[in-house]
This record gives C-alpha cells, sequence and structure tokens, in this order.
C-alpha cells in the first residue's frame, strides 16, 4: 500500500527534529548557536508579548475560541477538535522530548527565567502547530479574498514572531527554535490530513 506524501514529509520532518537534537546536545555550539548575544536583549518588552502570547492561558483562551467559531460555521467542528488535538499533542511531545535531550539553556536571560530544559523551544512548537493549523483551514475553507490572504499572512507572522522572542529574551538556542517548528510542523502536517478529510465531507454530496 502507497504511504501518502504528507505523512512521509512527517517522518522527514520528523527524522530531521531527532537528527537536530542529538547534534545539538551531543556536539559542542554550532555557530548559528554561538550567535546568540547578536539575537537577545533587543526589544525585550517586545519579545515579553510574544512570549506570553504563547503561554497556558492564552492558549486555553484561544482553544474556547476554536471551538465556539468551529461550532458555529458549518462542517468545521471537527477541523476545530483537530486544531486543539494537535495543540495538546504539540504539548506534550515537546515536554517529553526536552526531558529526553535535557539540553541545557543558555546564561542569557531577559525578562523571564526557564525552569525547563532547552531542546525544543515549546513556544515554536505550539505556535505553529496552533497559528499553523489555523492558517491552513482558513486557506482551505475559505473562499479567496483580501481579507483572507491577511489573516493567513499574520498568523505566520506571529508564529515567527513567537520564535524571534525567545531569541530576544535568551530563553533558546536558535536551533532549540528551529527544532521547535520541526516538531510542529510535524504536527501541522498531521492536521492537514484531519482538516482535509473533514471539509471533504462537509463538501461531499449527501
Amino acid at each position: 500500500m502507497l504511504i501518502p506524501r504528507r505523512l512521509i514529509m512527517a517522518a522527514i520532518l520528523l527524522i530531521a527534529f531527532l537528527a537536530l537534537g542529538f547534534a545539538v546536545t551531543d556536539l559542542p555550539l554550532v555557530a548559528i548557536d554561538r550567535a546568540l548575544p547578536a539575537f537577545a536583549g533587543h526589544a525585550v518588552g517586545v519579545a515579553l508579548v510574544f512570549t506570553r502570547a504563547g503561554t497556558f492561558i492564552y492558549y486555553v483562551a484561544l482553544a474556547a475560541l476554536t471551538l465556539l467559531i468551529g461550532s458555529l460555521r458549518r462542517g468545521w467542528f471537527g477541523c476545530a477538535l483537530t486544531i486543539i488535538i494537535a495543540l495538546l499533542c504539540a504539548w506534550f511531545s515537546s515536554d517529553l522530548f526536552k526531558e529526553f535531550f535535557a539540553r541545557a539553556r543558555p546564561e542569557l536571560w531577559y525578562g523571564l527565567r526557564e525552569t525547563s530544559y532547552s531542546y525544543a523551544s515549546g513556544h515554536a512548537t505550539l505556535s505553529l502547530a496552533f497559528y499553523g493549523g489555523w492558517a491552513y483551514l482558513l486557506a482551505r475553507g475559505v473562499a479567496p479574498s483580501w481579507w483572507r490572504t491577511t489573516l493567513i499572512a499574520l498568523l505566520l507572522i506571529w508564529v515567527l514572531a513567537i520564535g524571534w522572542s525567545r531569541l530576544a529574551l535568551g530563553a533558546h538556542y536558535p536551533t532549540d527554535v528551529l527544532g521547535g517548528y520541526l516538531l510542529g510542523g510535524v504536527w501541522l502536517v498531521l492536521e492537514t490530513i484531519a482538516i482535509d478529510r473533514f471539509l471533504a465531507r462537509r463538501t461531499a454530496p449527501t
């Protein structure tokens, strides 16, 4: 039986995530990680806003809003549940892999001090899984329009801004953020499969 291409893509992203994790925990800092001081300490106030937007209380509120929107728009409830489940899976896997790799955090701290391990960035993982899922749902479930394109662009910029905030606060090495996006990408790809199936049911003839 042929394996769907998106499952292969998810597997490649997971392998890349694991390979990067083993590399950064077993080898000396690579050049991009040694360059962290060039990122850290800039626009700390703005970075704190983006970082705090990636914390538990905000995702609880966003999950509730996601369910509300999914309930109000025909055919979207399954998609909304998919985004929330992917968020929870991303959260659990991020915490699990942090304990597995046990990479020490950078010594630069601005604004907040984290107590968990460094690889990979949970903020990057969760932001791509959640906001990326919403961007995909809008791209597939809403007719093309200027506001759809604008909202998708803003969601993707928000994902990148959250990753940047972790560097600006000195909370993660750049490879931690990259690893977070790789892990978040795994869940995002799996989300797209489920979202497409729910949307196909909505448009299927009865």
